[in-house]
């Protein structure tokens, strides 16, 4: 029997099969870790303007520099994060303008995602509008010295109910840029959260009843009203909520 003999692998052949699921592997690692972090940061746990060290970060998520660069690089493509040449990365600031420009297109987005939505609704729609309500309610809005962990479980539950509302909306496009808004606000709704002095209504109850009911101008005047109120909660409340570039006292003009 003639002897087979075994070619050896070149390389690059070698590197072309084995790499994508070192791919995979490396883009697992860095979702997980961009996912850490970005939640972090949503939930203030990473505070605004803070340092991003790599030592600390490598010790917090267990992770390499490699992986820590790749979740960074995409958190400076979403706004969350800032990097300086020769300074490193920190986190993206808050300031009443960022806040008040979010603002303003939420209300343009919410209103538009949400009045299709209500034309669009099914049973189906309608019952998890209730099941998340349902949720949000039993756990009750947060209190200041509540633990992290109510409050970031009231946090998933509020985002819930609000995607909920709008879940029937025909249009992805608004839906993806409606979702990014709201999670660039949460940071805004967290520190309100943690230094807020007032209750506010059931404003929440007041929403679900007006989008079961299907009454798109009701719902949409109330949705914007609960957006425009968490900014006059935020500007009351929140210690150096100002206007970044302005002067204390300075009145800002659009």
């Amino acid at each position: 029997m003639a002897k087979i003999l075994k070619m050896p692998i070149d390389p690059a052949q070698r590197s072309a099969t084995t790499a994508p699921q070192d791919v995979l592997r490396e883009d697992a690692a860095t979702f997980d870790v961009l996912r850490q972090m970005r939640e972090d940061i949503l939930c203030c746990v990473l505070k605004p303007d803070q340092r991003l060290r790599f030592g600390e970060l490598r010790q917090r998520y267990d992770t390499s520099v490699g992986t820590l660069r790749e979740a960074l690089s995409h958190l400076v493509s979403e706004g969350l994060a800032r990097t300086e040449a020769g300074r490193g990365f920190t986190v993206a600031p808050v300031s009443l303008a960022d806040f008040l420009d979010l603002s303003e297109l939420r209300v343009y987005l919410e209103t538009r995602t949400l009045a299709d939505a209500i034309r669009h609704g099914t049973d189906g729609w309608e019952a998890e509008i209730v099941s998340s309500y349902f949720l949000l309610d039993k756990l009750g809005p947060p209190r200041p010295d509540d633990p992290v962990g109510v409050k970031r479980e009231w946090g998933k539950r509020h985002k819930r109910f609000h995607d909920s509302l709008v879940a029937t909306c025909t249009s992805p496009w608004s839906l993806h840029f409606r979702s990014e808004l709201f999670d660039q606000a949460r940071r805004y709704h967290w520190l309100t959260m943690i230094h807020a002095r007032s209750r506010r209504r059931n404003e929440h109850l007041e929403l679900r009843d007006a989008v079961l009911a299907r009454d798109v101008d009701l719902a949409c005047g109330l949705i914007e009203k609960h957006i425009r109120t968490t900014v006059e909660q935020a500007v009351s409340e929140v210690p150096g909520l100002t206007l970044a570039g302005t002067r204390p006292g300075k009145r800002h003009t659009r």
